[in-house]
């Protein structure tokens, strides 16, 4: 019995050391320094959105609302920040969410895509409850034919949470993002 407790205590010790948490849950108030939020009006598109601090059941989190037009070629919303990624052992994004039911998309950025439209994206579905959701690298889809099939987490530099692709009003709470 002692055994089995100490196996699962390094486990999850484990776990916790080898992640690299991307959302400080202490660290919340300095949301708008370290995110920003983009929507296609950059490229003329018609989508408004915002993100905010939001605290309900004495949890905070990060709320991403608006509303995705497709309207004049556009269609999405996101927040996005810059990281510098030293290790390389990294193996997907794990996401605690909940929001209005709908598809969401994790895009990421690497030091090799100039190009506005170039990404990786990793889809997941949020339910009106929180869930974790956890994508693999492997499993991110390149945005173009010309961009390498995959990357290295040490060529990360921006990740973003997105809602795209459709007329709707999308609500995306995240309280938790590690990378593991």
């Amino acid at each position: 019995m002692k055994l089995h407790f100490v196996c699962i205590f390094i486990f999850i010790f484990v776990s916790k050391v080898n992640a690299m948490h991307l959302l400080d849950k202490n660290n919340l108030k300095n949301l708008k320094e370290n995110w920003e939020f983009v929507s296609d009006k950059v490229m003329g598109g018609l989508s408004s959105g915002k993100i905010e601090l939001v605290s309900e059941s004495d949890k905070s989190f990060v709320r991403l609302s608006g509303n995705v037009s497709t309207e004049n070629n556009g269609g999405f919303i996101q927040f996005r920040s810059n990281f510098d990624i030293k290790n390389e052992n990294f193996r997907g994004i794990r996401i605690i969410a909940k929001g209005f039911p709908s598809e969401y998309f994790v895009h990421i950025r690497t030091k090799f895509l100039l190009l506005p439209w170039q990404y990786y994206k990793g889809k997941f579905e949020v339910s009106e409850q929180w869930q974790k959701y956890e994508i693999l690298f492997n499993d991110f889809e390149k945005s173009n034919f010309y961009q390498p099939s995959n990357f290295r987490t040490q060529e990360i530099n921006s990740i973003g949470f997105v809602a795209i692709g459709k007329d709707f009003k999308p609500i995306l709470d995240i309280i938790e993002v590690e990378l593991f």
